[in-house]
């Protein structure tokens, strides 16, 4: 795993550094000449690999999340009203009743949750439901009384409120309108959210994750709206808890949020913290119908999605963000909506050159082959996250058509391109297991496996090339001496088991900077 594709059977580390690679004789023999005494771990044949790189999630969400009732594996409305009724008796009495990750394409024929059915489970306390996509909100009919909510108020710019076939409100609200009921929604009791807090990265380590790029709200814009507007300023409280060196990403309408942590006690080399990138929302989600095609839905026809800022305001950002030196990264789904951003990218870089820029693209959820190579040509990377075809495979064909479906997460078109792709999970959208996403990159559970990759590519989207999209190769990304000391211990190697079996792989141990974290590491 160093750039020349070498396997050494040893390495040494000091303090958070690799000091030495290659055999375990030469390794015995570097320590005696230097005087220094080593304290020996044999893995017994397993596999190491740099530590794996996240590069795209939400740390203040999976708080939220972690303490919220959580609707996975909901296969009825009968398990939402269980699951939701059964976390109404931890909430205090002046909290709003939350539940996440619902997932209406999942829901058996004739069953959707809108507000009729939150107000026949919750008719008397304020409940609201984050769709799994986190691009939709749902409330019941307490909420829109509480927030004055009502048939006459307007859709915002970028955003869409729902309504019943008589043009009532049905309860949803997509894109920024979700920031409508959201700004209003109370902050959870302190005492719950420290425990959530206490519980929600644990995971991170124990799936082999040594790194994270961390999306943090400065202001209203955002998928928390105006609720979690001070995302970036709490994050520093909650830091210590947090053993992976995090890349910060920071969502505003403006640049003085990130202003405000460049060289903050948040920025500084001994906690690993580098705030450098700037995100913009341009369009929304598959699962919303709110990502901006090129054509209409297959099975919304009357949609084909939309922006949810001008084009004349994301260049206004993008050049803001671009000539303070930072990178931009781009939420852009729909092919549409990464069409229009490569169109301001060109005109960026035609009107401001600057070399090795390398903003991004997050998601890029369908490209064609011609749009893939205009966006290679401009030398942007893409933020990817292979288990949302795990989420998406079983509903996406009938929603993009036959003739589409195949140019979704285009993997294998993007890296032939020469477009360097890194992975991530968008957790809490999605888990943090890296060893189901390296499946996912490689076999895609079957969903047009013609644009799977290689192991070694998949392992890469979550080293080698993550590294590369934070500035960070130098640091890590690969088993080198002098590069941090970020490793994954495997049960098996990945390049050796036959691609079919990389989902049965076990984490067996991470040392994040030169220590071992987490019990299999005591």
């Amino acid at each position: 795993m160093d750039e020349h594709g070498s396997s050494p059977e040893s390495m040494i580390t000091l303090d958070d550094r690799i000091v030495f690679t290659g055999s375990v004789v030469d390794a015995h023999e570097w320590a005696d000449q230097r005087g220094v005494s080593v304290k020996e771990y044999d893995l017994d044949g397993a596999a190491v690999l740099p530590g794996f790189i996240d590069g795209h999630l939400h740390p203040l969400p999976m708080i939220f999340f972690a303490m919220n009732a959580n609707f996975e594996g909901a296969k009825d409305m009968a398990d939402i009203r269980a699951k939701l009724l059964s976390h109404a008796g931890d909430v205090e009495p002046d909290e709003w009743i939350i539940g996440v990750q619902y997932e209406g394409k999942k829901m058996p024929a004739g069953q959707a949750l809108t507000r009729r059915e939150l107000d026949e489970i919750c008719p008397d306390r304020p409940v609201l439901i984050y769709a799994r996509d986190g691009h939709c909100v749902i409330v019941n009919s307490v909420v829109l009384q509480q927030t004055s909510i009502h048939e006459e108020t307007l859709d915002p710019e970028g955003g869409s409120i729902g309504r019943y076939a008589d043009g009532t409100l049905n309860g949803l609200f997509h894109e920024k309108a979700a920031g409508l009921p959201l700004q209003h929604m109370p902050r959870p009791s302190r005492k719950r959210m420290l425990k959530a807090s206490a519980g929600a990265f644990e995971t991170l380590a124990q799936n082999g994750i040594t790194s994270i790029g961390a999306m943090l709200q400065s202001d209203e814009e955002g998928p928390g709206g105006a609720a979690s507007s001070r995302e970036s300023v709490y994050f520093p409280n909650i830091r210590h808890l947090i053993p992976q060196s995090v890349y910060s990403i920071i969502i505003g309408k403006t640049l003085d949020g990130i202003n405000s942590l460049v060289e903050s006690s948040t920025d500084m080399d001994e906690r690993q913290s580098k705030p450098r990138a700037f995100k913009i929302f341009a369009d929304g989600t598959f699962g919303s119908c709110t990502a901006c095609m090129s054509e209409p839905y297959a099975d919304k026809t009357c949609t084909h999605g939309y922006m949810t800022l001008s084009d004349d305001e994301i260049y206004g950002r993008m050049t803001a963000a671009h000539l303070a030196g930072y990178q931009i990264c781009i939420h852009a789904v729909g092919d549409q909506g990464i069409a229009n951003c490569v169109d301001l990218f060109e005109r960026l870089l035609k009107e401001y050159p600057r070399d090795d820029h390398r903003h991004r693209i997050e998601h890029a959820s369908i490209a064609s082959k011609p749009l893939i190579s205009r966006i290679a040509r401009l030398g942007l990377g893409i933020c990817t996250q292979p288990l949302f075809i795990r989420s998406e495979k079983d509903w996406l064909g009938k929603r993009l058509g036959d003739e589409r479906s195949g140019m979704a997460y285009p993997f294998r078109d993007y890296l032939d391109a020469g477009i360097t792709l890194g992975g991530s999970s968008d957790a809490p959208i999605e888990d943090t297991n890296v060893i189901a996403a390296l499946d996912y990159a490689v076999n895609r559970g079957g969903y047009h496996p013609e644009q799977g990759v290689t192991p070694m590519e998949a392992i890469s989207m979550f080293t080698r090339n993550a590294a590369y999209l934070q500035f960070e190769e130098t640091e890590k990304g690969s088993l080198e001496v002098g590069k941090r000391a970020d490793i994954v211990v495997l049960s098996q190697n990945p390049l050796d088991v036959a691609p079919h079996d990389i989902g049965k792989i076990k984490i067996v141990r991470t040392m994040i900077g030169g220590a071992f974290v987490g019990s299999a590491g005591a």
